[in-house]
């Protein structure tokens, strides 16, 4: 629970209770918050509290330690299945797979809505344990395959397709699992859909089969396409690939942009004049930007006044409540959505920059100037346009300086604990605390540094997409990848990772917007 929330629950009154049954705002639903552990106050009215804040935290999606909308949820299940309110259903669901929702789900729910909220769930085993043979083959035979149970999952696969012919694409990659890739074609080719002509293709790519999955991709969904693009340029067909690049950059996929820029590359070394022209005036966002091209800058946010919560977040800031005054503007943001280009500000006062981002996107107001003197200072010293800087930081992190990702990277420059310690050997000093958000600028600055030292066959920005890649991919895997490539470009089309390819054009896109933003 919050600080500020904390203390109030010390002095709980019937005057706060008075207050959440007919009290307004962020202050009404806080109140009754604090009153969900009074036994003294009636069962079904604490159920009620709980279940209102609980959905508030799961809506507004809060980056803050203390407002993770899960513990909430859990006092609001226990709650409402006490008070045998229906709602209790729909608040274990979200708890799942964990044991304790599985088993009161199991007590509250039968047939298809409890079928269903276990799958959904991802609580598998205990789907298999309650649902009926000869009911529901879809479910069975999806959770089966999830569990990796390929082989059990097939005769419940073909129980499906016989009733829809979706469950051929299932049946398709169970028995791709298993190796059985001849079936696997046979039973792919028995559901007629983009989905299915892209497993196909990857299973033909896997045999070998280079030209024939070239023909599965290009009908098949926009990954598709652009693996045979790829295919087809390995073999020398670079005419043919072209035409596939110009129709990906036409669309409106994640690979339209790389695409334009492939396509640009690929008729500048084919003499296609035209083609060129087209895929010029086709690439779009950051990536423009290693052509010479500057893409247009965001769309200013509308104008506003200031909203009614203005006076009381200055008091609850004045009186040391940032917490609460961001729970005011959340609360704010969470019932009047539209009110977001007054509201946003406040929440950049107040820190919460992720959330303002995201709810100013993509106006001009999503891209604020934290730490301003941090950033502008550690640029200079290291010979970094602080633009740059601004892009990285607000990729990595959308400026939070608590952000940690899935794979364990940490703070605002999001650095691995091994990278972190290797920057600070180059500063020479001891690992400072990567949640410093003053120590993650700097340790970032130094480090896009260093990388653009060693990407220094290059200049201007192609020399910023080297170091920019690498700061996401490791430097010694893209180092790699250009020698084995021959070169910058080539790399970038053919690296074998995503990740590093949508990160450098974010990077840049980012980058285009600050530099039109003053």
């Amino acid at each position: 629970m919050p600080e500020p929330f904390a203390s109030l629950e010390r002095g709980v009154t019937e005057e706060v209770r008075q207050v959440a049954l007919g009290g307004e705002g962020y202050a009404r639903m806080l109140s009754g918050w604090l009153l969900v552990d009074r036994e003294e106050v009636p069962l079904a009215e604490r159920a009620e509290y709980a279940w209102r804040y609980a959905l508030f935290l799961e809506e507004v999606r809060a980056f803050e330690p203390g407002w993770e909308a899960k513990a909430a949820w859990r006092k609001a299940a226990s709650l409402l299945q006490k008070a045998q309110d229906p709602r209790a259903f729909s608040a274990w669901q979200r708890l799942l797979p964990e044991g304790e929702a599985v088993a009161a789900l199991l007590s509250l729910g039968e047939g298809e809505r409890l079928w269903e909220a276990l799958f959904q769930g991802r609580a598998y085993e205990a789907l298999l344990r309650v649902l009926p043979l000869g009911v529901r083959p879809d479910l069975r035979a999806q959770a089966l395959f999830r569990l990796g149970r390929y082989g059990e999952a097939l005769p419940f696969y073909r129980e499906w397709a016989r009733e829809d012919p979706r469950g051929y694409l299932g049946l398709g990659y169970a028995l791709w699992r298993l190796g059985r890739r001849e079936e696997a074609l046979e039973a792919l080719a028995r559901y007629d859909h983009p989905e299915s002509r892209y497993a196909q293709g990857r299973i033909l790519e896997e045999m070998g089969r280079v030209l024939e999955a070239v023909e599965a991709y290009r009908q098949s969904i926009p990954q598709g396409v652009w693996r045979a693009t790829g295919l087809l340029e390995r073999q020398g067909l670079k005419k043919e690939a072209l035409v596939l690049y110009l129709d990906l950059a036409r669309g409106t996929s994640p690979y339209a942009d790389d695409a334009a820029l492939r396509a640009y590359i690929l008729a500048g070394e084919l003499g296609l004049a035209e083609s060129r022209r087209e895929a010029l005036d086709l690439v779009q966002g950051g990536l423009g930007l290693l052509l010479g091209k500057e893409p247009l800058p965001p769309p200013p946010a509308p104008s506003s006044s200031p909203p009614p919560e203005a006076s009381l977040v200055e008091a609850l800031v004045a009186f040391g409540k940032e917490v609460w005054a961001r729970g005011v503007v959340r609360y704010a943001l969470w019932q009047r959505p539209g009110d977001w280009p007054a509201l946003v500000p406040f929440l950049y006062r107040l820190g919460a920059y992720r959330e303002g981002i995201r709810a100013a996107w993509p106006t001009l107001l999503a891209y604020p100037r934290p730490y301003r003197e941090w950033v502008e200072g550690y640029a200079r010293k290291e010979g970094l346009d602080p633009n740059l800087l601004y892009a990285l930081l607000h990729v990595e992190s959308r400026f939070d300086p608590l952000a940690v990702s899935p794979t364990g990277a940490l703070g605002l420059g999001q650095f691995l604990r091994s990278t972190w310690e290797d920057v600070a050997r180059m500063l020479g000093e001891p690992p400072a605390d990567p949640f410093d958000p003053e120590a993650s600028i700097r340790y970032a600055a130094r480090y896009l540094r260093w990388l653009m030292d060693r990407c220094a066959a290059y200049r201007g920005l192609e020399q910023v997409a080297c170091a920019v890649t690498a700061y996401n991919g490791g430097v010694g895997y893209i180092l790699r990848g250009i020698a084995r490539e021959g070169g910058l470009y080539a790399f970038l089309r053919f690296q074998e990772r995503d990740e590093p390819r949508e990160y450098l054009a974010k990077v840049l896109s980012a980058y285009a917007a600050y530099r039109a933003t003053p």
